[in-house]
């Protein structure tokens, strides 16, 4: 099995044999398909026949998604929608598999899931577009976009850019305008990818107040070029709490966004491990993007559906504890295996294991003698477990094995907040005072907070 990123096939197997970057891809492309053999090959292999969007809006509903990413371009230049042919004829559109896959999925969403939040990957340099090669970056040798047209890296050809059509500046007469088709398509979230030359500065100037005009929110990634609203640790995440909003982004594959055949069903990210690293992102002020890879006839493989719905029955049945949560600003965690949230009305905790009979927190949580900590989710949600605080001031809470046998993945535990009656007197335990956001947070949608999300990567690395 290779370790490197599927959709980067092309990129690895023009490295050579001689270079450490290559990953296999060069070598595997040589004994599978021959020296003649070239990545736009690939284009009449992507069919889609079996390509439902319902389905697909469906599953993002089903594993509890708020919103999705599509991709609809990444470094290889192929937009899964529509362009004008004066820009780019490499497309969906005009070539294989002559369909807007993009605005399908779209519509869909708007028809069958409408509380979906629409978002788009878009990477803004192409490997080998010929007319970005006075703006191309990047070691030859490791991660760039150079531009300038591929060669075989078998015999030395230079090859033509399938669906090519030359424009005078890539930046001013591709990516923006490709930027605008995006925005006008409706997408809520501009996720850009690599940056280097832009105008994203104009393009969000017009982005933002239009959808403004219309009601509406809208947010860019911090890899348009500009800050952005929000970071994006790949593959990683953070430690501790940040105070600017974050998004972890990684594959249900351990080692790749695209689908790629030789990873085991075995090696899927799962539905555990789905609930317990979204709560420990959630509870650092997080944001989790998790990516399907399907398949290049538009089926998206059984273990990544299955394990999604499995997920997604957990944070449907825990979702108070998730969406539109805050983290608890003293700590968002006790040691590896308890992580904090809150609400103006609850305070949260989530154990990423299950727990044993007794469960002491010694860290500072909003809990007074006389409160309840209740259950939320699974088979006995709503139930009281005993609790009291130690002379020390922990929080001891005792769990029995029924308790234990009712849930799955994570056990989660409410202390509501007391209200203050009309005679001043605060019975159980007062909201704490809630940390300030910074400026980006004022404004950002609320739709942010909610998470999980679900990427979707579908292109022409599917071989």
């Amino acid at each position: 099995m290779i370790e490197q990123y599927a959709e980067w096939y092309w990129w690895y197997m023009n490295q050579g044999p001689d270079s450490s970057n290559d990953a296999g891809f060069y070598q595997y492309n040589l004994d599978t398909y021959g020296p003649d053999h070239v990545y736009d090959d690939f284009i009449q292999n992507f069919t889609t026949e079996y390509y439902d969007p319902k389905e697909w809006v469906d599953l993002f509903a089903d594993a509890g998604a708020q919103y999705f990413v599509q991709v609809s371009k990444h470094h290889e230049g192929y937009a899964l929608f529509d362009v004008p042919a004066n820009i780019s004829q490499r497309t969906s559109v005009a070539q294989v598999p002559h369909k807007n896959l993009l605005q399908m999925l779209f519509d869909a969403a708007d028809q069958y899931q409408p509380h979906l939040h629409k978002a788009t990957y878009f990477s803004l340099p192409e490997w080998f577009h010929p007319d970005y090669k006075k703006y191309g970056f990047g070691d030859s040798k490791g991660a760039a976009w150079p531009g300038g047209n591929a060669t075989n890296p078998y015999t030395n050809e230079t090859l033509p850019y399938t669906g090519y059509v030359h424009v005078e500046d890539f930046v001013s007469d591709l990516i923006l305008p490709e930027m605008e088709i995006l925005a006008a398509m409706g997408t809520e979230i501009m996720w850009c990818d690599i940056g280097g030359p832009n105008l994203t500065a104009e393009f969000s100037s017009k982005y933002f107040n239009d959808m403004a005009a219309q009601g509406k929110q809208v947010l860019i990634n911090n890899r348009c070029g500009l800050p952005g609203d929000f970071d994006t640790p790949e593959y990683a995440k953070y430690e501790a709490v940040q105070m600017r909003k974050w998004e972890s982004n990684l594959g249900m594959d351990p080692f790749s966004y695209g689908y790629n055949r030789a990873t085991p069903v075995s090696a899927y990210i799962t539905p555990a491990e789905i609930v317990t690293s979204l709560i420990d992102i959630v509870s650092k002020n997080g944001n989790f993007l998790l990516d399907i890879g399907p398949q290049a006839n538009g089926t998206i493989v059984d273990v990544e559906k299955e394990n999604l719905r499995q997920a997604g029955k957990w944070i449907k049945g825990h979702g108070e504890a998730i969406f539109n949560t805050t983290y608890w600003f003293i700590t968002p965690e006790e040691g590896e295996t308890v992580r904090f949230t809150q609400t103006p009305d609850a305070f949260y905790i989530l154990t990423l294991y299950a727990p044993n009979a007794t469960l002491v927190l010694d860290s500072p949580v909003p809990y007074v003698a006389g409160d309840q900590v209740t259950i939320v989710g699974g088979n006995m949600s709503g139930s009281v477990v005993p609790s009291r605080l130690l002379s020390n001031g922990s929080l001891e809470l005792t769990i029995s094995d029924a308790v234990v046998a009712a849930d799955e993945y994570s056990w989660v535990f409410k202390i509501a907040f007391g209200g203050v009656p009309s005679n001043g007197t605060i019975t159980g335990s007062a909201p704490p005072v809630q940390q300030t956001t910074n400026a980006a947070g004022k404004w950002s949608p609320d739709w942010i907070n909610l998470v999980p999300s679900v990427a979707l990567g579908v292109a022409l690395w599917l071989v």
